[in-house]
């Protein structure tokens, strides 16, 4: 993955050196440099809650014993987690069928690159997340019912 961001890096730096040392911006550096990071943030969703990187207020959860974290936890998946991107992945199969079916292009740039692959990477990314959060939810459910934690 952080290969993306190599490439995303070598993009940006080229448009830099091409738009101010050679006073010829380039047309495709914007659109791909948001279709690589786009695709690098929803990609890395996953692995950031595997990771137990994504940002947390930890004023009153770093105080509680690992269950009750663990019943916070659950809690907080069938309320917020699993609604949310459950929906937001049931919305996106459609958005990403119709861009697919109209042939989409970008209308961002000048040279109008196709888009739809990059929309394909969103469902993806939704649903590695949602797999991630039914494996964390599984987990603190263990720890929550008296089980010990699984690393």
């Amino acid at each position: 993955m952080i290969w993306l961001v190599v490439v995303l890096t070598v993009i940006i730096g080229y448009e830099i050196f091409s738009r101010y040392f050679l006073n010829a911006p380039t047309r495709w550096a914007f659109d791909l440099s948001y279709m690589i990071g786009g695709t690098f943030f929803l990609m890395g969703e996953a692995w950031t809650l595997r990771k137990q990187q994504h940002v947390r207020i930890d004023i009153f959860y770093n105080r509680f014993s690992p269950r009750g974290r663990a019943v916070i936890d659950i809690f907080f998946y069938l309320i917020f987690f699993f609604p949310l991107w459950a929906g937001l992945f049931w919305a996106l199969i459609p958005y990403v069928q119709f861009s697919w079916e109209l042939g989409e292009r970008s209308m961002q740039g000048y040279w109008r690159p196709i888009i739809y692959p990059f929309k394909t990477v969103m469902p993806i990314g939704v649903f590695l997340l949602l797999l991630q959060g039914v494996a964390e939810f599984l987990r603190s459910a263990v720890i929550a019912f008296g089980g010990e934690e699984i690393q």
